[in-house]
C-alpha cells in the first residue's frame, strides 16, 4: 500500500509571494427595498439607501499551484507557475522505500512564466512489496542562470526634483542584514509619493491589497505591498511597503525605465514610510540582493545610509 504525502515549504519575507481564495480587500454592503443585507467586493451601481464599507484582512497572494494525477502506483506531480518570470522549484524526498522518481531527488526544476510543468512522477520499483514515500519542496523566483549585468543602469524610483535621504543603506543593521536584503535600500519617500520603475522589465509579482503596519515580524513580515520587477538579465527588482491599492501595472506587464508603477506607502514590515528597493537574483535555490548604482545626472551614486539622492 502506498503511503504518500506532501508538505509546501514556501519562502516568505520580500523573497516572495504566496495566493489564497481571500482576494477582496473592501467588503461593501447595503440593504435593498426589501430590507434584506447584500455584501459584495466591489461598490454596489445600484444601491437605494447608504452603503458602509470595510478593509478586511486579506492573505499572500499563491501563484505556485499543485495539481496530483495518475494512479497511486503511478503518480505525477504538476506545478502551475503563475508568476510573470521563471521559477526555480527544489525538490527533496522526506523519506522513501521501494520507489523509483523521475527525476531522481533531490532535484531542481525550473518552470517558465504562466506554464504548467511536470515536476516529479513517482512508481514503486518493486510492484510486489509494499512501498512508501514522502517529499517535499520549496521555489523560489527567478532563473539560477541569471547575471546581474554591472553596465546596467538604475534611475531614482521617485519623481525628479525630489531630495530624498537614504535611511538605510547596504548592510543596514536594522534589516538589512541577511543575503536577500544586505544590498537593499530604504529611501524616506513620504505615503503617496509617485514610485518609477528604476529599470526597465516584466512584472513578476504584485500585491496591493494589504494595509497596516508595524515592527511585529511574524505579523508583517510577509505583508507588504510589493512589486517584483523581471530584468532582461535575469535579476529583479522589488520595490516594497506600497501604498494601499495603488499598484498601477499586473502580472505579465511590460514596464519602461522611468514609468510610475505605483505609490510609496507604510505596509508590512515598517516602522514608517518609506521605499524598501532592493535587486536580486537566485542563486541556485537562494535569492542573494545585488549591489549597484543609481545614475543620477549621468553619474553613479552607491546608496549609501545617510547619502541624499535627487534634487534640481
Amino acid at each position: 500500500m502506498i503511503q504518500s504525502s506532501l508538505r509546501l515549504c514556501v519562502l516568505l519575507s520580500l523573497a516572495m509571494s504566496a495566493f489564497s481564495a481571500a482576494e477582496a480587500k473592501r467588503i461593501y454592503s447595503y440593504r435593498d427595498e426589501q430590507g434584506v443585507v447584500h455584501f459584495s467586493d466591489r461598490p454596489p451601481t445600484d444601491a437605494r439607501g447608504e452603503v458602509s464599507e470595510q478593509l478586511v484582512e486579506v492573505d499572500p497572494r499563491q501563484l505556485i499551484h499543485l495539481r496530483e494525477d495518475g494512479p497511486q502506483d503511478d503518480r505525477r506531480y504538476t506545478l502551475w507557475n503563475g508568476y510573470g518570470g521563471p521559477v526555480e522549484v527544489l525538490l527533496a524526498f522526506q523519506n522513501q522505500s521501494n520507489i523509483v522518481s523521475e527525476p531522481a531527488l533531490p532535484a531542481s526544476v525550473v518552470i517558465p512564466a504562466q506554464q504548467h510543468t511536470q515536476v516529479l512522477q513517482v512508481q514503486p520499483f518493486d510492484r510486489r512489496q509494499s512501498w512508501r514515500y514522502q517529499w517535499t519542496y520549496r521555489y523560489l523566483p527567478g532563473s539560477p542562470q541569471a547575471r546581474h549585468d554591472d553596465s546596467a543602469e538604475y534611475l531614482l524610483p521617485f519623481p525628479d526634483g525630489l531630495r530624498v535621504r537614504v535611511d538605510q543603506g547596504f548592510g543596514g543593521s536594522y534589516s538589512h542584514s541577511e543575503a536577500h536584503s544586505r544590498h537593499a535600500v530604504d529611501l524616506s519617500l513620504e505615503l503617496g509619493t509617485p514610485v518609477r520603475a528604476a529599470r526597465g522589465g516584466v512584472v513578476m509579482a504584485v500585491e496591493s491589497d494589504f494595509h497596516g503596519a508595524g515592527t511585529d515580524l511574524s505579523k508583517y513580515g510577509d505583508r507588504a505591498n510589493h512589486i517584483r520587477l523581471l530584468h532582461p538579465d535575469g535579476t529583479m527588482a522589488v520595490y516594497a511597503h506600497l501604498e494601499l491599492e495603488s499598484v498601477l501595472v499586473a502580472i505579465g506587464d511590460r514596464v519602461r525605465a522611468g514609468e510610475v508603477i505605483a505609490k510609496s506607502g507604510n505596509t508590512g514590515f515598517s516602522s514608517g514610510p518609506h521605499l524598501h528597493f532592493v535587486i536580486q537574483r537566485n542563486r541556485g535555490g537562494e535569492l542573494v540582493s545585488v549591489p549597484f548604482q543609481f545614475t543620477v545626472h549621468g553619474e553613479k551614486i552607491r546608496p549609501e545610509t545617510g547619502v541624499i539622492l535627487g534634487g534640481p
